[in-house]
């Protein structure tokens, strides 16, 4: 039996997991541009090339010349969960599970243009700031609080920037965001009431989309040739949701009167889940004609998520509304990166980080499995031919394991909704982009 619910749980649900598991503390993606991430996502300080319409719109116009640049990366990730009966009394064994591996491509476009007004530039951005997609097995010991989860959510960014004198700019641009989501569980259901004696599997699919706006800006400061230094900030971004689908699958055994009674069509979800501002402080030092270093400092306030609630118009006794806390913690990375002049054409580059996780033990989930990550980047830009450029980068990322016991999760109230043993992450991310200047 398939009953349609309108739902934006996904998007919260999804969201809640994030990229979370990939590339920054909690769900959001720090993929802007190939030539910042080769340089461990530096940039706030030191306006590379367009890609600066994202990380600091104030640095635009220090950009010379117009330009167009599109880019993409590829991420390969893994997380492991272990458990045993140290941690949970009533497994007889140790178990080990693995996420299944799958590719997502996040993506980015900037354009930016002299708009022939003196000092005002303007641009264009589309970048994928938050995304995920995460793939636990069908049947792993956790499959009733997720099996699937996948998250895209798009800012599309009209930007301009003044020049208010030879060393000081400032930018600004308005974000319209649209996000999507699908979520996956198979959670075991008591459904004795209806003379069915054993739990029976409950398939539920959430599928969903929805839109919203904020702002990013940002200023930017030319001390000399060899020191830069900017501030941005990115606002937070409240996705609010009415609508959206949700298909839930009984056994045939169920009847078909029962499951419709308890899942009834038609009914109605409301949900809200904050995307977090962003307070990002960079700089940049031109060490010699030949080699650039940046060091950003990135400041989320991830304290806005501090509960994931639904709220369904028609209640049965098993559907009811939920309010679960996450309560979230504001988190902070910290990220230096170098750029060399191997020739005319070829420039190399390399970059590290650490970004801090905002989830506390007793609220890790499978959507939001965080820990506290360590990248190593790498990167290359070429000249292919006057004025058109390629760029490639490699990032990877490691944390150590993690621990979440029964007592962290009964401390916070958890227990029944967060897996209770150790997690790890790793990622593997290449990407490339072209450019052109004219």
């Amino acid at each position: 039996m398939k009953t349609t619910l309108k739902s934006f749980s996904l998007i919260i649900l999804l969201t809640c997991f994030s990229a979370s598991e990939l590339f920054a503390g909690g769900y959001q993606l720090n993929l802007f541009g190939q030539r910042q991430i080769g340089m461990a996502h530096t940039g706030t300080g030191l306006a590379l090339d367009y890609a600066t319409i994202s990380m600091n719109p104030g640095g635009m116009s220090f950009v010379d010349g117009n330009g167009l640049l599109f880019g993409t990366s590829a991420t390969f990730l893994n997380t492991t969960f272990r458990t045993g009966p140290d941690l949970l009394p009533v497994l007889p064994g140790e178990i080990e599970e693995k996420t299944i591996r799958n590719v997502r491509t996040p993506f980015s476009v900037y354009a930016g243009f002299d708009t022939g007004l003196n000092g005002l530039k303007a641009g264009l951005g589309v970048y994928t700031p938050y995304g995920n997609s995460i793939e636990w097995d069908d049947n792993w010991l956790y499959r009733g609080l997720l099996t699937n989860i996948s998250l895209s959510a798009i800012y599309i960014q009209p930007t301009v920037s003044y020049q208010l004198s030879e060393r000081l700019s400032v930018g600004a641009g308005l974000i319209y965001a649209i996000g999507s989501v699908n979520l996956q569980r198979n959670p075991d259901i008591d459904l004795s009431q209806l003379g069915i004696p054993n739990p029976v599997p409950l398939e539920i699919e959430l599928d969903g989309t929805t839109t919203a706006f904020g702002y990013n800006v940002g200023v930017y400061y030319q001390h000399n040739s060899a020191f830069s230094v900017g501030v941005s900030y990115r606002s937070r971004i409240n996705m609010d949701l009415d609508g959206g689908d949700a298909i839930f699958t009984l056994p045939e055994t169920v009847p078909e009167a029962a499951a419709q009674q308890l899942f009834p069509e038609g009914n109605t979800f409301d949900a809200s889940l904050p995307l977090p501002a962003v307070l990002s402080i960079g700089t940049g030092i031109r060490a010699s004609d030949v080699m650039r270093l940046a060091i950003d400092f990135n400041l989320t306030f991830w304290s806005a998520y501090e509960s994931l609630a639904f709220d369904f118009e028609t209640n049965t006794p098993a559907l009811q509304d939920s309010d679960e806390p996450r309560n979230f913690r504001d988190s902070f990375s910290l990220r230096v990166g170098a750029e060399y002049d191997a020739t005319s054409r070829l420039q190399l580059r390399l970059g590290t980080y650490i970004d801090q996780s905002p989830v506390s033990r007793g609220f890790i989930t499978p959507e939001t499995p965080d820990v506290h990550r360590y990248g190593i980047t790498a990167g290359l830009g070429f000249e292919l031919i006057e004025n058109l450029d390629l760029n490639a980068s490699l990032l990877f990322i490691t944390s150590f394991e993690r621990e979440q016991n029964i007592q962290n999760a009964s401390a916070e109230g958890t227990p029944s909704v967060v897996p209770i043993g150790k997690f790890q992450t790793n990622a593997f991310i290449p990407g490339v982009s072209v450019g052109y200047r004219f």
